[in-house]
Protein backbone atom coordinates (compact mmCIF):
# COMPACT_ATOMS: atom_id res chain seq x y z
CA UNK A 1 0.00 0.00 0.00
CA UNK A 2 1.33 3.33 -0.74
CA UNK A 3 1.53 5.80 1.53
CA UNK A 4 0.20 9.86 1.31
CA UNK A 5 2.60 11.83 0.01
CA UNK A 6 2.15 13.97 3.53
CA UNK A 7 4.52 11.38 5.27
CA UNK A 8 7.38 11.72 2.72
CA UNK A 9 9.83 13.98 4.98
CA UNK A 10 11.29 17.34 3.40
CA UNK A 11 12.07 20.77 4.78
CA UNK A 12 12.24 23.65 2.67
CA UNK A 13 15.57 23.45 0.34
CA UNK A 14 15.96 20.02 1.47
CA UNK A 15 15.02 16.09 0.59
CA UNK A 16 15.19 13.95 3.32
CA UNK A 17 17.01 10.64 2.41
CA UNK A 18 19.35 9.89 5.01
CA UNK A 19 22.85 9.84 5.96
CA UNK A 20 25.15 7.99 3.49
CA UNK A 21 24.29 4.45 4.19
CA UNK A 22 28.08 3.92 2.99
CA UNK A 23 29.00 5.14 6.47
CA UNK A 24 26.44 3.60 7.76
CA UNK A 25 27.22 -0.03 7.27
CA UNK A 26 30.99 0.53 8.09
CA UNK A 27 29.75 1.80 11.47
CA UNK A 28 27.62 -1.28 11.59
CA UNK A 29 30.14 -3.75 11.12
CA UNK A 30 32.15 -2.27 13.99
CA UNK A 31 29.31 -1.84 16.72
CA UNK A 32 28.77 -6.01 15.77
CA UNK A 33 32.83 -6.41 16.03
CA UNK A 34 32.43 -4.26 19.61
CA UNK A 35 30.07 -6.59 21.19
CA UNK A 36 32.26 -9.39 21.02
CA UNK A 37 35.94 -9.44 23.49
CA UNK A 38 37.81 -11.22 20.39
CA UNK A 39 40.38 -7.88 20.22
CA UNK A 40 40.41 -8.38 16.58
CA UNK A 41 40.91 -4.38 15.92
CA UNK A 42 43.83 -4.62 18.33
CA UNK A 43 45.43 -7.59 17.07
CA UNK A 44 45.44 -6.56 13.46
CA UNK A 45 46.56 -3.06 14.42
CA UNK A 46 49.40 -4.96 16.19
CA UNK A 47 50.41 -7.15 13.11
CA UNK A 48 50.73 -4.14 10.93
CA UNK A 49 52.79 -1.73 12.82
CA UNK A 50 54.99 -4.63 14.16
CA UNK A 51 56.54 -5.25 10.59
CA UNK A 52 55.78 -1.78 9.20
CA UNK A 53 58.39 0.24 11.86
CA UNK A 54 61.04 -2.86 11.59
CA UNK A 55 63.44 -3.85 8.20
CA UNK A 56 64.93 -6.49 10.30
CA UNK A 57 61.80 -8.21 11.60
CA UNK A 58 60.66 -7.69 7.94
CA UNK A 59 63.78 -9.48 6.78
CA UNK A 60 63.37 -12.36 9.49
CA UNK A 61 59.80 -12.74 8.41
CA UNK A 62 60.85 -13.00 4.81
CA UNK A 63 63.50 -15.98 5.45
CA UNK A 64 61.37 -17.75 7.28
CA UNK A 65 58.49 -18.05 5.13
CA UNK A 66 61.17 -18.85 2.29
CA UNK A 67 62.16 -21.45 4.46
CA UNK A 68 59.11 -23.34 5.42
CA UNK A 69 57.17 -23.16 2.09
CA UNK A 70 59.49 -21.90 -0.50
CA UNK A 71 56.69 -18.80 -0.84
CA UNK A 72 57.19 -14.98 -1.01
CA UNK A 73 56.13 -13.97 2.49
CA UNK A 74 53.09 -11.02 2.35
CA UNK A 75 52.90 -8.54 5.12
CA UNK A 76 49.55 -7.17 6.36
CA UNK A 77 48.48 -3.95 5.15
CA UNK A 78 47.76 -1.10 7.63
CA UNK A 79 44.38 -1.79 9.54
CA UNK A 80 42.26 1.98 9.57
CA UNK A 81 39.99 2.05 12.40
CA UNK A 82 37.51 4.51 10.54
CA UNK A 83 37.33 1.99 7.29
CA UNK A 84 36.10 -1.35 8.76
CA UNK A 85 35.44 -3.20 6.27
CA UNK A 86 38.67 -3.11 5.25
CA UNK A 87 39.43 -5.73 7.70
CA UNK A 88 37.54 -8.30 5.17
CA UNK A 89 41.05 -8.61 2.56
CA UNK A 90 43.08 -7.99 5.39
CA UNK A 91 42.06 -10.73 7.43
CA UNK A 92 41.78 -12.66 4.00
CA UNK A 93 45.86 -12.04 3.93
CA UNK A 94 46.44 -12.83 7.75
CA UNK A 95 44.63 -16.25 7.15
CA UNK A 96 46.66 -16.73 4.09
CA UNK A 97 49.76 -16.49 5.93
CA UNK A 98 49.06 -17.71 9.50
CA UNK A 99 51.39 -20.74 9.11
CA UNK A 100 54.54 -18.35 8.63
CA UNK A 101 53.34 -15.68 11.02
CA UNK A 102 52.46 -18.32 13.70
CA UNK A 103 55.42 -19.97 13.16
CA UNK A 104 57.51 -16.74 13.71
CA UNK A 105 55.74 -15.31 16.70
CA UNK A 106 54.99 -18.67 18.45
CA UNK A 107 58.87 -20.50 18.05
CA UNK A 108 61.14 -18.01 15.75
CA UNK A 109 61.00 -15.04 18.21
CA UNK A 110 61.23 -17.29 21.39
CA UNK A 111 64.15 -19.28 19.71
CA UNK A 112 66.37 -16.01 18.56
CA UNK A 113 65.54 -14.13 21.23
CA UNK A 114 66.15 -10.69 19.30
CA UNK A 115 63.68 -8.84 21.32
CA UNK A 116 62.54 -8.76 24.95
CA UNK A 117 59.33 -11.58 25.25
CA UNK A 118 57.96 -9.10 27.95
CA UNK A 119 57.04 -6.69 24.82
CA UNK A 120 53.75 -5.59 25.51
CA UNK A 121 52.79 -5.51 21.87
CA UNK A 122 54.29 -9.09 21.03
CA UNK A 123 52.44 -10.31 24.28
CA UNK A 124 49.09 -9.27 22.66
CA UNK A 125 50.11 -11.32 19.20
CA UNK A 126 51.42 -13.88 20.74
CA UNK A 127 48.43 -14.36 22.81
CA UNK A 128 46.28 -14.27 19.57
CA UNK A 129 47.84 -17.08 17.82
CA UNK A 130 48.13 -19.44 20.75
CA UNK A 131 43.99 -19.13 21.13
CA UNK A 132 42.31 -21.50 19.35
CA UNK A 133 39.23 -20.12 17.83
CA UNK A 134 41.19 -17.21 16.60
CA UNK A 135 41.47 -18.57 13.22
CA UNK A 136 37.67 -19.87 13.52
CA UNK A 137 36.59 -15.90 14.25
CA UNK A 138 38.75 -14.69 11.13
CA UNK A 139 37.16 -17.58 8.75
CA UNK A 140 33.30 -16.17 10.26
CA UNK A 141 34.36 -12.21 9.54
CA UNK A 142 35.99 -13.11 6.53
CA UNK A 143 32.68 -14.97 5.84
CA UNK A 144 30.56 -11.93 6.98
CA UNK A 145 32.67 -9.37 4.80
CA UNK A 146 31.90 -11.54 1.36
CA UNK A 147 28.51 -12.80 2.23
CA UNK A 148 26.47 -9.48 3.54
CA UNK A 149 28.86 -6.79 3.10
CA UNK A 150 31.07 -7.09 -0.19
CA UNK A 151 28.36 -6.81 -2.45
CA UNK A 152 26.63 -3.67 -1.33
CA UNK A 153 30.66 -2.36 -0.62
CA UNK A 154 31.19 -1.93 -4.53
CA UNK A 155 27.40 -1.03 -5.18
CA UNK A 156 27.60 2.12 -3.35
CA UNK A 157 30.83 2.78 -4.79
CA UNK A 158 29.53 3.37 -7.98
CA UNK A 159 29.57 7.00 -9.98
CA UNK A 160 26.25 6.38 -11.46
CA UNK A 161 23.24 7.74 -10.38
CA UNK A 162 21.91 4.95 -8.22
CA UNK A 163 19.08 6.66 -6.25
CA UNK A 164 16.19 4.77 -7.19
CA UNK A 165 17.36 1.33 -6.15
CA UNK A 166 19.27 2.44 -2.96
CA UNK A 167 15.94 1.09 -1.39
CA UNK A 168 15.49 -1.93 -2.62
CA UNK A 169 19.40 -2.54 -1.82
CA UNK A 170 18.91 -1.48 1.64
CA UNK A 171 15.79 -3.99 1.91
CA UNK A 172 18.24 -6.70 0.53
CA UNK A 173 20.94 -6.27 3.01
CA UNK A 174 18.52 -6.67 5.78
CA UNK A 175 17.11 -9.42 4.14
CA UNK A 176 20.64 -11.20 3.51
CA UNK A 177 21.31 -10.60 7.10
CA UNK A 178 17.58 -12.06 8.50
CA UNK A 179 18.23 -15.25 6.29
CA UNK A 180 21.65 -15.55 8.14
CA UNK A 181 20.48 -16.29 11.55
CA UNK A 182 16.88 -16.23 11.90
CA UNK A 183 14.44 -19.18 11.29
CA UNK A 184 13.22 -19.30 7.47
CA UNK A 185 9.86 -19.95 8.66
CA UNK A 186 9.61 -16.42 10.12
CA UNK A 187 10.95 -14.55 7.12
CA UNK A 188 9.57 -16.83 4.66
CA UNK A 189 7.10 -14.34 1.97
CA UNK A 190 7.26 -11.56 4.68
CA UNK A 191 7.11 -7.71 3.70
CA UNK A 192 10.38 -5.62 4.88
CA UNK A 193 7.90 -3.74 8.10
CA UNK A 194 7.17 -7.63 8.80
CA UNK A 195 10.98 -8.67 9.07
CA UNK A 196 11.69 -5.54 10.76
CA UNK A 197 9.16 -6.69 13.02
CA UNK A 198 10.41 -9.94 14.06
CA UNK A 199 12.38 -10.14 18.04
CA UNK A 200 15.29 -11.13 16.37
CA UNK A 201 17.32 -10.84 19.83
CA UNK A 202 15.09 -13.69 21.11
CA UNK A 203 17.00 -16.96 20.33
CA UNK A 204 14.08 -18.99 19.85
CA UNK A 205 13.55 -16.84 17.00
CA UNK A 206 17.10 -17.68 15.68
CA UNK A 207 18.44 -20.68 14.03
CA UNK A 208 20.08 -23.65 16.03
CA UNK A 209 23.98 -23.81 15.74
CA UNK A 210 24.36 -26.20 12.83
CA UNK A 211 22.12 -23.93 10.66
CA UNK A 212 23.45 -20.89 11.34
CA UNK A 213 25.28 -19.12 8.35
CA UNK A 214 29.07 -18.97 9.25
CA UNK A 215 30.74 -20.18 6.18
CA UNK A 216 32.31 -23.48 5.46
CA UNK A 217 35.45 -22.99 6.31
CA UNK A 218 33.98 -21.60 9.84
CA UNK A 219 32.76 -24.70 9.83
CA UNK A 220 35.37 -27.62 9.17
CA UNK A 221 37.41 -25.09 11.81
CA UNK A 222 35.27 -25.68 14.16
CA UNK A 223 35.71 -29.51 14.98
CA UNK A 224 38.79 -28.63 16.92
CA UNK A 225 36.97 -26.16 19.18
CA UNK A 226 35.96 -28.04 22.98
CA UNK A 227 32.20 -27.86 23.42
CA UNK A 228 32.34 -24.87 25.75
CA UNK A 229 34.06 -22.93 23.20
CA UNK A 230 31.36 -23.97 20.73
CA UNK A 231 28.91 -22.70 22.99
CA UNK A 232 31.18 -19.49 23.48
CA UNK A 233 31.68 -18.87 19.68
CA UNK A 234 28.15 -19.48 18.45
CA UNK A 235 27.03 -17.40 21.27
CA UNK A 236 29.21 -14.45 20.27
CA UNK A 237 27.96 -15.35 16.50
CA UNK A 238 24.63 -14.69 17.64
CA UNK A 239 24.88 -11.40 19.90
CA UNK A 240 27.26 -10.08 16.68
CA UNK A 241 24.49 -10.75 14.00
CA UNK A 242 21.80 -9.26 16.46
CA UNK A 243 23.93 -6.04 17.46
CA UNK A 244 24.49 -5.80 13.32
CA UNK A 245 20.80 -6.01 12.67
CA UNK A 246 19.93 -3.43 15.34
CA UNK A 247 22.05 -0.71 14.13
CA UNK A 248 21.41 -1.14 10.55
CA UNK A 249 17.59 -1.21 10.83
CA UNK A 250 17.96 1.49 13.21
CA UNK A 251 20.48 3.74 10.89
CA UNK A 252 19.08 2.92 7.21
CA UNK A 253 16.45 4.74 5.44
CA UNK A 254 14.16 2.11 5.42
CA UNK A 255 11.54 4.10 6.38
CA UNK A 256 11.80 6.76 3.83
CA UNK A 257 8.45 7.13 1.70
CA UNK A 258 10.69 9.22 -0.80
CA UNK A 259 13.11 6.65 -1.66
CA UNK A 260 10.47 3.89 -1.53
CA UNK A 261 8.38 5.95 -4.25
CA UNK A 262 11.87 6.15 -6.61
CA UNK A 263 11.81 2.70 -6.89
CA UNK A 264 9.08 3.65 -9.96
CA UNK A 265 11.68 5.01 -11.97
CA UNK A 266 13.46 1.75 -12.77
CA UNK A 267 12.45 0.90 -16.12
CA UNK A 268 11.18 -2.84 -15.29
CA UNK A 269 8.59 -0.70 -12.39
CA UNK A 270 7.16 1.02 -16.05
CA UNK A 271 4.37 -1.28 -15.78
CA UNK A 272 3.12 -1.08 -12.05
CA UNK A 273 -0.13 -0.41 -10.87
CA UNK A 274 1.13 2.03 -8.28
CA UNK A 275 3.90 3.81 -10.19
CA UNK A 276 1.59 7.03 -11.34
CA UNK A 277 0.55 7.33 -7.52
CA UNK A 278 4.45 7.25 -6.80
CA UNK A 279 5.65 9.77 -9.34
CA UNK A 280 2.70 11.83 -8.28
CA UNK A 281 4.25 11.87 -4.69
CA UNK A 282 7.88 12.39 -5.80
CA UNK A 283 6.93 15.76 -7.33
CA UNK A 284 4.98 16.89 -4.53
CA UNK A 285 8.36 16.39 -3.00
CA UNK A 286 10.00 18.82 -5.00
CA UNK A 287 7.81 21.91 -3.97
CA UNK A 288 10.94 24.01 -5.19
CA UNK A 289 11.15 22.71 -8.57
CA UNK A 290 7.83 21.49 -9.50
CA UNK A 291 4.80 24.05 -9.27
CA UNK A 292 1.27 22.38 -8.92
CA UNK A 293 0.43 22.74 -12.75
CA UNK A 294 3.20 20.94 -13.47
CA UNK A 295 2.24 18.03 -11.14
CA UNK A 296 -0.68 17.23 -13.19
CA UNK A 297 1.10 17.73 -16.26
CA UNK A 298 3.98 15.02 -15.00
CA UNK A 299 0.76 12.43 -13.97
CA UNK A 300 -0.54 12.60 -17.76
CA UNK A 301 2.40 12.32 -19.19
CA UNK A 302 3.40 9.22 -16.84
CA UNK A 303 0.36 7.92 -18.24
CA UNK A 304 1.86 7.99 -22.14
CA UNK A 305 5.13 6.83 -20.55
CA UNK A 306 3.61 3.85 -19.36
CA UNK A 307 1.53 2.90 -22.73
CA UNK A 308 4.63 3.84 -25.10
CA UNK A 309 6.54 1.07 -26.63
CA UNK A 310 9.86 0.86 -25.09
CA UNK A 311 12.50 -1.11 -26.60
CA UNK A 312 14.38 -3.31 -24.22
CA UNK A 313 17.68 -2.44 -25.85
CA UNK A 314 17.32 1.29 -24.32
CA UNK A 315 17.91 -0.20 -20.57
CA UNK A 316 19.19 -4.31 -20.95
CA UNK A 317 22.77 -5.15 -22.30
CA UNK A 318 24.04 -8.40 -21.89
CA UNK A 319 23.79 -9.53 -18.26
CA UNK A 320 23.08 -6.10 -17.00
CA UNK A 321 21.04 -3.36 -17.01
CA UNK A 322 21.83 0.31 -18.98
CA UNK A 323 22.32 3.25 -16.29
CA UNK A 324 19.54 5.28 -15.53
CA UNK A 325 20.08 7.83 -16.52
CA UNK A 326 21.09 6.31 -20.11
CA UNK A 327 17.37 5.15 -20.39
CA UNK A 328 15.64 8.19 -19.67
CA UNK A 329 17.69 10.14 -21.97
CA UNK A 330 16.37 7.69 -24.54
CA UNK A 331 12.89 8.46 -23.54
CA UNK A 332 13.14 11.60 -23.70
CA UNK A 333 14.26 11.96 -26.88
CA UNK A 334 10.47 10.66 -28.05
CA UNK A 335 8.67 12.77 -30.22
CA UNK A 336 5.02 13.08 -31.36
CA UNK A 337 3.93 13.12 -35.05
CA UNK A 338 4.08 17.06 -34.84
CA UNK A 339 7.80 16.20 -34.08
CA UNK A 340 7.66 18.38 -31.03
CA UNK A 341 8.60 16.29 -27.47
CA UNK A 342 6.39 14.02 -25.88
CA UNK A 343 7.57 14.96 -22.51
CA UNK A 344 7.97 18.34 -21.58
CA UNK A 345 7.90 18.41 -17.42
CA UNK A 346 8.38 14.94 -16.70
CA UNK A 347 12.00 15.48 -17.36
CA UNK A 348 12.29 18.59 -15.40
CA UNK A 349 11.10 16.20 -12.34
CA UNK A 350 13.51 13.21 -13.43
CA UNK A 351 16.48 15.17 -13.59
CA UNK A 352 15.80 16.76 -10.20
CA UNK A 353 15.83 13.16 -8.63
CA UNK A 354 18.61 11.44 -10.63
CA UNK A 355 20.74 15.09 -9.49
CA UNK A 356 20.39 13.02 -5.54
CA UNK A 357 23.50 11.49 -4.65
CA UNK A 358 22.98 7.67 -3.23
CA UNK A 359 25.96 8.11 -0.83
CA UNK A 360 29.04 10.12 -0.20
CA UNK A 361 31.48 7.92 -2.17
CA UNK A 362 31.78 9.69 -5.47
CA UNK A 363 32.10 13.13 -3.10
CA UNK A 364 35.45 11.54 -1.27
CA UNK A 365 36.55 10.67 -4.21
CA UNK A 366 36.34 13.84 -5.87
CA UNK A 367 38.22 14.79 -2.67
CA UNK A 368 41.19 12.60 -2.94
CA UNK A 369 41.20 13.07 -6.65
CA UNK A 370 42.01 16.96 -5.70
CA UNK A 371 44.46 15.56 -2.66
CA UNK A 372 46.35 13.82 -5.77
CA UNK A 373 46.84 16.50 -7.63
CA UNK A 374 47.69 19.14 -5.24
CA UNK A 375 50.76 17.70 -4.63
CA UNK A 376 53.68 19.80 -2.28
CA UNK A 377 54.88 21.53 -5.91
CA UNK A 378 51.51 21.83 -7.05
CA UNK A 379 49.96 23.73 -3.74
CA UNK A 380 49.53 26.89 -6.10
CA UNK A 381 47.57 25.95 -8.54
CA UNK A 382 44.46 28.04 -9.15
CA UNK A 383 40.70 27.06 -9.31
CA UNK A 384 40.40 26.76 -12.48
CA UNK A 385 44.10 24.97 -12.95
CA UNK A 386 42.19 22.48 -10.92
CA UNK A 387 39.17 22.62 -12.54
CA UNK A 388 40.55 21.51 -15.62
CA UNK A 389 42.85 18.80 -14.93
CA UNK A 390 39.43 17.60 -13.52
CA UNK A 391 37.69 17.57 -16.93
CA UNK A 392 40.60 16.47 -18.60
CA UNK A 393 40.88 13.12 -15.96
CA UNK A 394 37.15 13.00 -16.77
CA UNK A 395 37.15 13.32 -20.15
CA UNK A 396 39.95 10.79 -19.93
CA UNK A 397 37.62 8.68 -18.12
CA UNK A 398 34.72 8.88 -20.36
CA UNK A 399 36.01 8.84 -23.56
CA UNK A 400 39.01 6.47 -23.22
CA UNK A 401 37.65 3.79 -20.44
CA UNK A 402 40.67 6.01 -18.11
CA UNK A 403 43.31 5.18 -20.64
CA UNK A 404 44.40 8.54 -22.74
CA UNK A 405 45.62 6.23 -25.97
CA UNK A 406 42.34 4.58 -26.13
CA UNK A 407 40.58 8.31 -26.77
CA UNK A 408 39.54 8.97 -30.09
CA UNK A 409 41.85 11.36 -32.22
CA UNK A 410 38.77 13.43 -33.27
CA UNK A 411 38.88 17.01 -35.57
CA UNK A 412 37.03 18.44 -33.22
CA UNK A 413 40.24 17.16 -30.27
CA UNK A 414 42.54 18.23 -32.88
CA UNK A 415 40.82 21.77 -33.06
CA UNK A 416 41.10 22.17 -29.85
CA UNK A 417 44.28 21.40 -28.93
CA UNK A 418 45.25 23.46 -31.88
CA UNK A 419 43.27 26.89 -30.06
CA UNK A 420 44.48 25.93 -27.01
CA UNK A 421 46.80 28.33 -26.70
CA UNK A 422 44.92 31.15 -28.41
CA UNK A 423 42.01 30.86 -25.90
CA UNK A 424 44.79 30.59 -23.55
CA UNK A 425 45.98 33.92 -24.58
CA UNK A 426 42.88 35.60 -24.65
CA UNK A 427 42.26 34.19 -21.13
CA UNK A 428 45.31 35.72 -19.94
CA UNK A 429 44.57 38.96 -21.35
CA UNK A 430 40.96 38.88 -20.12
CA UNK A 431 42.33 38.26 -16.24
CA UNK A 432 45.01 40.86 -16.69
CA UNK A 433 42.01 43.45 -17.55
CA UNK A 434 40.24 42.14 -15.13
CA UNK A 435 43.16 42.61 -12.80
CA UNK A 436 43.71 46.11 -13.81
CA UNK A 437 40.21 46.81 -13.73
CA UNK A 438 40.12 45.90 -10.30
CA UNK A 439 43.04 47.75 -9.33
CA UNK A 440 41.89 51.10 -11.13
CA UNK A 441 38.12 50.52 -9.24
CA UNK A 442 40.29 49.90 -6.08
CA UNK A 443 41.91 53.44 -6.39
CA UNK A 444 38.70 54.97 -7.16
CA UNK A 445 37.67 53.88 -4.15
CA UNK A 446 40.61 54.90 -1.86
CA UNK A 447 40.91 58.30 -3.68
CA UNK A 448 37.14 58.62 -2.84
CA UNK A 449 37.68 57.23 0.33
CA UNK A 450 40.32 60.12 1.03
CA UNK A 451 37.95 62.78 -0.10
CA UNK A 452 35.40 61.48 2.05
CA UNK A 453 37.45 61.55 4.86
CA UNK A 454 38.50 64.98 4.33
CA UNK A 455 35.02 66.28 3.43
CA UNK A 456 33.99 65.09 7.30
CA UNK A 457 37.10 66.73 8.83
CA UNK A 458 35.96 70.17 7.05
CA UNK A 459 32.31 69.67 8.59
CA UNK A 460 33.94 68.85 11.41
CA UNK A 461 36.12 71.97 11.78
CA UNK A 462 33.20 73.88 9.93
CA UNK A 463 31.39 73.13 13.22
CA UNK A 464 33.64 74.36 15.25
CA UNK A 465 34.21 77.70 13.27
CA UNK A 466 30.26 77.99 13.60
CA UNK A 467 30.84 77.76 17.38
CA UNK A 468 33.28 79.74 18.09
CA UNK A 469 31.55 82.21 15.79
CA UNK A 470 28.96 82.38 18.80
CA UNK A 471 31.07 82.13 21.46
CA UNK A 472 32.91 85.67 19.88
CA UNK A 473 29.38 86.99 19.42
CA UNK A 474 28.71 86.89 22.81
CA UNK A 475 31.61 88.25 23.62
CA UNK A 476 31.38 91.49 21.82
CA UNK A 477 27.53 91.80 22.83
CA UNK A 478 29.58 91.78 26.51
CA UNK A 479 31.87 94.44 25.65
CA UNK A 480 28.88 96.52 24.15
CA UNK A 481 26.83 96.19 27.56
CA UNK A 482 30.20 96.75 29.49
CA UNK A 483 31.06 99.88 27.46
CA UNK A 484 27.10 101.46 27.43
CA UNK A 485 27.21 101.19 31.50
CA UNK A 486 30.82 102.25 31.83
CA UNK A 487 29.75 105.34 30.30
CA UNK A 488 26.62 105.98 31.96
CA UNK A 489 28.91 105.60 35.44
CA UNK A 490 31.70 107.59 33.87
CA UNK A 491 34.00 104.78 34.78
CA UNK A 492 37.28 105.54 32.50
CA UNK A 493 39.02 102.63 33.97
CA UNK A 494 36.13 100.30 32.78
CA UNK A 495 35.54 101.82 29.54
CA UNK A 496 38.82 100.99 28.32
CA UNK A 497 38.27 97.32 29.15
CA UNK A 498 35.41 97.40 27.38
CA UNK A 499 36.64 98.87 24.43
CA UNK A 500 39.89 96.08 24.74
CA UNK A 501 37.42 93.42 24.70
CA UNK A 502 35.27 94.45 21.57
CA UNK A 503 38.36 95.41 19.56
CA UNK A 504 39.65 91.78 20.38
CA UNK A 505 35.92 90.02 19.30
CA UNK A 506 36.14 91.97 16.20
CA UNK A 507 39.60 90.88 15.35
CA UNK A 508 38.52 87.18 16.31
CA UNK A 509 35.36 87.83 14.58
CA UNK A 510 37.86 88.41 11.11
CA UNK A 511 39.78 85.93 11.11
CA UNK A 512 36.95 83.51 12.04
CA UNK A 513 34.76 84.40 9.07
CA UNK A 514 37.86 84.14 6.75
CA UNK A 515 38.31 81.01 7.67
CA UNK A 516 34.57 79.84 7.13
CA UNK A 517 34.33 80.84 4.15
CA UNK A 518 38.15 78.97 3.03
CA UNK A 519 36.31 75.91 4.65
CA UNK A 520 33.40 76.90 2.04
CA UNK A 521 35.30 76.97 -0.41
CA UNK A 522 37.03 73.58 -0.21
CA UNK A 523 34.25 71.38 0.63
CA UNK A 524 32.82 72.82 -2.77
CA UNK A 525 35.89 71.62 -4.47
CA UNK A 526 35.61 68.33 -2.74
CA UNK A 527 31.92 68.30 -4.02
CA UNK A 528 32.65 68.83 -7.49
CA UNK A 529 35.07 65.87 -7.82
CA UNK A 530 32.63 63.73 -6.37
CA UNK A 531 30.34 64.39 -8.46
CA UNK A 532 32.77 63.73 -11.46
Amino acid sequence: MVRSSSTIKSNIGLIHIGSCPLHLIHNSFKIGMDGTNWSIEEFLNNLGFWFSRSPSRREDYLKLTKNLSNDIGKFIRRFIIIRWLDVGPIIERVIEQWTNLKEYFIRFIPTNRKISLNNHRYIQIRRIFETKSTLIRLNFLVFLYHNIYEQILKWFQQTQPLIHVLYDECEQLIRRLFSCFINEDLIKSKTLNELMNISFHIQANQKCDSELEIGEATRLDQNNLSSEENQQFFSDIRNMYSLITKELIRTLPLNNDLLRHLKCLHPIMRHSETSHISIMNIARSFPQMIIPDDIDRITAEWYIYQNENIPNEWYEQTNKYHSIDYYWKNVFTLKTNTGTNKFIALPKLIKCILALSHGNADVERGFSENAFLLTDDRSLLSDASINGLRATRDGVKFFGNGKPHEVPITKALLDCVRDAHSRYCIDLEKRQQELLTNKNSIKEETKNDFLIEKQNDLYDEQKLLHKNLTTIQKMIDEGTERLTKAISSKDFKEIETSLLLIEGGNKKLATTNTHIVCNTNQLNQIRKKQKK
